[in-house]
Parts: structure tokens; C-alpha cells; sequence
């Protein structure tokens, strides 16, 4: 019996201690994670403040300088466990690194208690746009299972890979059952999962016009119509955009004439299809021109005029219907032609 308590006790302190260990690399994935998805969402949106909720609780003022410092700790952070996981950070810097990443933690969680009672639809922001599902009570516990691994690195020595497999299955468990528990509390799996099996139709497909202008310059109708266009390239006339296709107008001349370069791009990250046409206004108004002229000439000239219909016959009418009645004279008949004029008869002696 005991034998089997030390054997037992001894396989609980090894899943202790690599429980613990786990913690740092851990820590400094999601960190960066969470780092490159709010850098992902600034880039995609032209701001650096969007995609952290947090900050929504500060005067707008200060969104900006509170969004940089927030992805400036979670990047420095993670990068600083990284190289303070083994012997070259070993002692003091390692222990500040990880008393600053658990202090980051709890203070995540008081600003998403305060952000989920002020505006309940706000999201996190945790991991950038995957981050929009209002703040609930995963989100919280969540921040607080981190905090009490970033507590639970404190004096853990340097990291060193397994010595047998049995050292190797304790690390890769303990690891695999603290990702599904993550996994649980984190409402982001879910919009992934439905953004993997959803195709997002196009008419309302966000892109920047910063990526169709790309799009537009590497492709080979930009190379044809570019040596007649007058405006700058970063800086085209009017772009608009019409379901699933972004217009992009630029300033040309051909033949000492003003005209107008279309480019349509299809709104597609890669590989975009382009279209492009000229717009000739001084063309197209002299044909608007002739078109109204001669609209114009058609109605001026008069509707031909119908001879009235009457019930009384005329006396051409009668003449011939006397006419197409053969006479029969003692030597000579007279027949009507039916396809001649009225008047035109023909004669033809009696056999």
C-alpha cells in the first residue's frame, strides 16, 4: 500500500508541475494571438482602435492611446515568457514577466464586468472582429482561468523537454484538456467555425478600397488604359460601389478629348476580375444631340392624310363596277382587267 500511495503521490506532483509549466507557452500564444487578430482587424478597418471592447469605457479622446497600449502589452508580454521560458531569463526578469502577464489578466477581468453592466452588446474584443458576441459569463471566466495560470507560473523553473514518454503523455494531456476547457469558455470557436462553413455573398462582402486600388494596379487592363490617364493613381475622381462590383473612375485624354477611364473591379480578396471602359461625355452629347434632332424633324413632319370612307359610292367606284359588267354588242366583247388601273380596258373580238 505503500508503495502505491508514493507511486500515486509521485504521478500527481508530475501532473502538478507540468500543468504548470504548460502555462507558459500557453500564455504566450494566445497573447500573441490576440495581438495579430486586433493588428489583423486595424489593418482590414483603417483604425487602430477598433475590434477592443475595453476601451469603449474611456472618452474617445483616449480610445487610440488605450488601444496602443493594450496590443503593446499583449505583444511584449507574450514574446517576453518566450524568452524567459528557459535559462537565459531565468530569476527576476522571468518572475516580473509573469507577475505583469497575470496583473494584465485581472485587470481584463474587471474591465469586462464594468463593460458587460455599461453596454451589454459590446463585445470583448478579445480576438479582434471574432470577438463581437456580447460580453457573458464565459468571457469572464475565461479571464479568470488565465489569470490563475499566469498565477500558477510563479517560481516555475526553466522549461526543458520530457525526459521519457511518460513525462512527454503528462505534458501533451494536461495540455489538450486545458485547450478544450478554453475551447468551452470561448464564444469565438463558434464564429469561426460558422465563418469556415458560411460563404459571405458578395453584395455584402466588406473590402477595403485600399485592396480593390491593388487589384486594380496589378492587373493588365490597368497597364492598357494607363498611359492616357491625367489624374494621379492614388487619387482617382469618384469610386462608388454597386453590388458585387467596386467602380473606380480616373481622369484621361485620347485625341486631345477630356474622357473619362471606368475600371470595375470585382469585390474579391485574391484574384479580383477587373473591367475597364472609356466615357467620352463629348461623344456621348453630340449623339444625345442628333438623336433629339432628329426626334424633333419626326414630329414636325405631318401624317399623311386618308380619304374619308362614305356609304354613297364615288364615281370612279361606279364607273367601275360598270365597267367589270361585260357588254355584249353584235361583234365585240368588253371585259374589265381586274389587276390594271380603273379606265385601262382591254378588248378582244368574239370568237
Amino acid at each position: 500500500m505503500g508503495g502505491i500511495e508514493v507511486f500515486t503521490a509521485d504521478r500527481v506532483a508530475d501532473v502538478i508541475t507540468a500543468a504548470r509549466a504548460v502555462q507558459i507557452p500557453l500564455l504566450a500564444v494566445l497573447l500573441l494571438g490576440a495581438c495579430a487578430a486586433k493588428a489583423r482587424r486595424a489593418v482590414a478597418t483603417r483604425s487602430i482602435a477598433a475590434g477592443t471592447g475595453p476601451t469603449a469605457m474611456f472618452p474617445v479622446r483616449l480610445h487610440k492611446p488605450m488601444a496602443i497600449a493594450l496590443f503593446t502589452a499583449e505583444f511584449a508580454l507574450g514574446i517576453g515568457l518566450l524568452l524567459t521560458s528557459g535559462r537565459i531569463g531565468a530569476g527576476a526578469p522571468a518572475l516580473a514577466i509573469r507577475i505583469a502577464t497575470a496583473l494584465l489578466f485581472a485587470m481584463g477581468i474587471g474591465a469586462l464586468h464594468v463593460l458587460r453592466g455599461r453596454q451589454p452588446d459590446a463585445g470583448c474584443g478579445c480576438f479582434g472582429d471574432l470577438s463581437d458576441t456580447p460580453v457573458s459569463w464565459q468571457s469572464l471566466t475565461r479571464s479568470a482561468l488565465l489569470c490563475g495560470a499566469a498565477a500558477a507560473t510563479f517560481g516555475v523553473p526553466p522549461l526543458h523537454l520530457p525526459a521519457n514518454a511518460i513525462q512527454a503523455a503528462v505534458v501533451l494531456s494536461v495540455a489538450a484538456a486545458e485547450l478544450l476547457l478554453l475551447a468551452f469558455l470561448s464564444p469565438e470557436i463558434g464564429e469561426l467555425m460558422v465563418r469556415l462553413g458560411y460563404s459571405e455573398p458578395c453584395e455584402v462582402r466588406r473590402l477595403p478600397v485600399s485592396r480593390t486600388l491593388a487589384a486594380l494596379r496589378a492587373s493588365s487592363h490597368w497597364r492598357r488604359y494607363r498611359r492616357i490617364l491625367t489624374s494621379p493613381e492614388d487619387e482617382p475622381v469618384d469610386v462608388w460601389r454597386e453590388g458585387c462590383w467596386r467602380y473606380v473612375v480616373y481622369q484621361g485624354q485620347v485625341a486631345s478629348r477630356r474622357v473619362d477611364v471606368v475600371f470595375a473591379v470585382y469585390l474579391k480578396a485574391r484574384r479580383a476580375p477587373v473591367r475597364a471602359g472609356i466615357f467620352d461625355a463629348t461623344a456621348d452629347k453630340r449623339a444625345r444631340e442628333a438623336a433629339d434632332a432628329a426626334a424633333a424633324l419626326e414630329r414636325s413632319i405631318p401624317a399623311p392624310r386618308q380619304a374619308p370612307v362614305s356609304s354613297h359610292p364615288t364615281p370612279v367606284a361606279a364607273s367601275a363596277r360598270a365597267h367589270s359588267v361585260p357588254h355584249r354588242g353584235p361583234h365585240r366583247t368588253v371585259h374589265h382587267v381586274p389587276h390594271q388601273r380603273p379606265g385601262i380596258l382591254r378588248i378582244s373580238k368574239r370568237l
